[in-house]
């Protein structure tokens, strides 16, 4: 049998293309209890600003399914209507499948996919645990800001915060040692806790520096990455530091 090379050779390329194609995105898709009808938004985290990038409602049996156009590893937020975001990592090829009750989204949510995302869940697991404390110990104070022993209150509550921003700090230097690698490290080293970041170049450069070198081997052409190099090189600079 005699194939047509004509018609072999634009077949062959066709499929090709859809190869390219398909690891060019990734899926986010779940299910989850009662968010029959709500809508869930899908945006980049961009290095500078937040891209939006889909929207839809998800279908009476709370079911949802985004196909996302991904040139390289990076951040993305699922937004719901309360205006609270689950940060994911989206690589070209991969699946994030959700589930769980839509109800104070995206606290009783589950993940399936990639290790880099199981991170980044345990990570926003433990913080939001934290943020929640914090939010009560500062819901207190103003409920007894009249009362006599106020004083007393803050002392406590002090102390409380304290420890749990000691307890949120070694969480996150442990996490760079084991994970320094992970674009997800980025997320941890700039997460705003409260209006500060529990880490800083000043104090804690060498946990800067490491995921620095560690991405520069693992994702040298990645954006955040080049971006995260930019910044150290600049407070290298304004610190006289030598760069490397």
């Amino acid at each position: 049998m005699t194939v047509n090379k004509t018609i072999l050779l634009p077949l062959i390329l066709f499929l090709s293309s859809c190869s390219l194609s398909s690891h060019k995105e990734a899926i986010v898709t779940g299910q989850l209890q009662n968010g029959n009808g709500e809508k869930l938004v899908l945006s980049e985290l961009d290095i500078k600003t937040v891209i939006g990038v889909d929207s839809m409602k998800m279908d009476g049996h709370g079911s949802f399914h985004f196909n996302v156009k991904v040139p390289e590893p990076g951040f993305y937020l699922l937004l719901a209507p309360s205006g609270k975001a689950l940060v994911l990592l989206l690589k070209p090829g991969e699946t994030v499948k959700l589930s769980g009750t839509f109800d104070e989204f995206p606290d009783h949510i589950s993940l399936e996919g990639s290790t880099d995302n199981k991170l980044m869940d345990a990570f926003f697991r433990f913080t939001r645990h934290n943020e929640k404390v914090v939010d009560s110990l500062e819901m207190s104070m103003v409920e007894n800001q009249d009362s006599s022993g106020f004083y007393e209150i803050t002392q406590r509550a002090d102390t409380i915060f304290k420890n749990i921003w000691a307890r949120q700090r070694t969480y996150e230097l442990e996490f760079i040692e084991r994970h320094p690698a992970s674009l997800v490290s980025l997320i941890v080293l700039y997460y705003a806790f409260g209006i500060n970041t529990v880490l800083n170049p000043e104090q804690d450069f060498s946990s800067f520096e490491k995921v620095d070198s560690a991405l520069n081997r693992s994702y040298p052409e990645n954006k955040h990455t080049k971006y995260h190099r930019q910044r150290m090189e600049e407070f290298k600079r304004l610190q006289g530091k030598t760069v490397e």
